[in-house]
């Protein structure tokens, strides 16, 4: 349950950054929205990577056991 609420928080600030981008009107605030959305696409790749690792080493333990 903690994945999701991360993912979503994660997903969130990835909106935020892009509307604080959107409205900026100086360079700080533009290269900060956009590092904070890029921030959540990564964060959120690397959940989803992590989900299918642990899947995966899920599914090899159980090929292991008789």
């Amino acid at each position: 349950m903690s994945h999701w609420i991360m993912g979503i928080f994660a997903g969130l600030l990835g909106l935020a950054g892009l509307l604080m981008a959107g409205a900026a009107r100086d360079f700080g605030i533009l290269a900060f929205g956009l590092s904070l959305s890029l921030f959540g696409v990564l964060f959120c790749w690397w959940m989803i990577k992590t989900a299918y690792d642990e899947a995966e080493r899920g599914t090899d333990t159980a090929r292991e056991q008789p």
